[in-house]
């Protein structure tokens, strides 16, 4: 039996841009499913990122430990000839990296086997079952590596074909699609909120294998999530068919045209990423030896940064949503590149921060407030960016590209977690001030690429939208 038909027949009616469904606060109970199955995602994946620089570095890719790793030496050597990774924190800086990387290039590959092949509801319980069982193997240091391979196959199959379910909900003129892809982000985040306090606490204090458990736990909670509601989405996606403009109808640009816009937006998103994602791997290693982490006597976990991190991007996208409704209500909603290049200002202003911090307090110790005032800027951003890419994508992509173009979206987060992953390799090599200022540089560049073509880019993406509605 094929496992597309040993899942459920999807309900009966068709959910797809059925505005009269608010049943999940405002929004279609499909949405409900999606929100519950993204936080357990968020929660396993951010918990694993949130240790992994540091378990790697300072227990895994050890002397005495890294022998009983399946696969380390092929693996070791292959790093070491690739990325020139040597010591054990630049192989481990360069394994977040690839991980993080390969693990947002594998869903360009899920969003096509969705679209074309299997649908996308049998692709996300295929790759929820698949990541399931990586993560049951990574609390054991010897089926690490592959349980790490598992773990992106399984994503490559459900991130873009569960972002495609949510754009597949709402009408492209549905007012709440960008708001759903804001709560989207906010379900991203309570999972990342959650994990540092549970397996970031886990792992530094009691053992790293504790800490992996709990993400594990995480991830079958997630697939249970989805499985409870799967009869609610169609097994397939509905796409919009391309069909004759109306009469008297402007022509509209040439798909690849709309496609090239698209992807130059990526440019900035991959500079964005490069710098935001340091936050993960090499922050937590700068802030255990150069942040005073005592308060009242207690000595704060380094992984509890990433709790805030979490808490503060709700904060921030549930005031963005909250302004982008109120500025649609007048009229006034900014376009998609205005509102990139609010995002990529304020990465850029929180690793200026931080570079600050290093220069001031120079050999001691950085206050830990500055450090804070990082991930307050650093996650106002991430509304801006993430949310808006995501709704872009799916509001402007030519028919039937949606979920693949959601996919190629992804491959910036690709070049900008190897680039993270590079940069890391050089912090051994140069001072904070200026590892933390090349930061900053990087986000900067995101702005002023879109500075320069945003126009442009605009005016395509109106020609597309005026052809697809048929209007001159």
């Amino acid at each position: 039996m094929e496992l597309a038909d040993a899942l459920p027949p999807a309900a009966d009616g068709d959910p797809v841009h059925d505005r009269s469904d608010t049943a999940f606060f405002g929004h279609p109970a499909a949405f409900g499913h999606i929100f519950a199955t993204e936080i357990c995602l968020a929660f396993a994946y951010y918990g694993l990122v949130s240790i992994l620089t540091l378990y790697m570095s300072t227990h895994l890719f050890l002397p005495g430990t890294a022998e009983k790793v399946i696969g380390f030496g092929p693996f070791s050597a292959m790093m070491g000839a690739v990325f020139g990774a040597h010591s054990p924190l630049e192989l481990a800086s360069a394994t977040f990296g690839l991980i993080t990387g390969i693990f947002y290039a594998t869903p360009l590959i899920g969003g096509l086997i969705g679209d074309r092949w299997l649908g996308t509801r049998t692709c996300i319980v295929a790759g929820l079952v698949i990541q399931t069982t990586g993560y049951a193997l990574l609390p054991l240091e010897a089926t690490f590596l592959p349980g790490m391979f598992l773990m992106v196959i399984g994503g490559g199959l459900v991130k873009s074909n569960l972002l495609g379910q949510v754009g597949a909900l709402y009408g492209p003129e549905d007012p709440r699609r960008t708001r759903a892809y804001g709560l989207f982000l906010i379900a991203v985040n309570i999972g990342g909120f959650l994990t540092p306090l549970v397996v970031g606490t886990l792992g530094e204090k009691v053992g790293w294998s504790w800490g992996l458990a709990a993400a594990a736990i995480g991830m079958s909670i997630g697939l249970v999530a989805y499985l409870s509601g799967v009869r609610r989405f169609p097994a397939r996606r509905t796409v919009e068919k391309a069909g004759a403009p109306a009469p008297g109808a402007a022509p509209g640009p040439a798909q690849g045209l709309v496609v090239a816009a698209l992807l130059l937006v990526l440019v900035g998103s991959m500079l964005n990423i490069g710098a935001y994602n340091q936050a993960f791997n090499i922050f937590p290693v700068w802030a255990r030896e150069h942040v005073d982490r005592q308060v009242f006597g207690f000595e704060v976990p380094v992984t509890w940064f990433s709790t805030l991190d979490g808490i503060l991007t709700i904060v921030a996208t549930a005031l963005a949503v909250r302004i982008w409704a109120w500025q649609a209500r007048g009229g006034r909603e900014p376009r998609e590149t205005s509102r990139l290049m609010v995002g990529f200002s304020l990465t850029a202003g929180a690793f200026l921060v931080l570079a600050l911090s290093a220069v001031v307090f120079g050999g001691n110790k950085v206050h830990i407030l500055l450090p804070i005032l990082f991930f307050m800027l650093a996650d106002a951003a991430l509304p801006w960016v993430d949310t808006v890419i995501m709704s872009l994508y799916s509001r402007v992509g030519p028919a039937g590209l949606a979920t693949t173009l959601l996919g190629v979206y992804y491959l910036s987060f690709t070049g900008g977690n190897l680039l993270v992953g590079r940069m890391g390799q050089a912090y051994e090599h140069m001072a904070p001030s200026a590892f933390w200022g090349l930061h900053a540089a990087m986000a900067g560049a995101g702005f002023i690429w879109l500075a320069v073509l945003g126009g442009w880019m605009n005016r395509v993406y109106d020609a597309s939208m005026r052809a697809r509605i048929g209007q001159a």
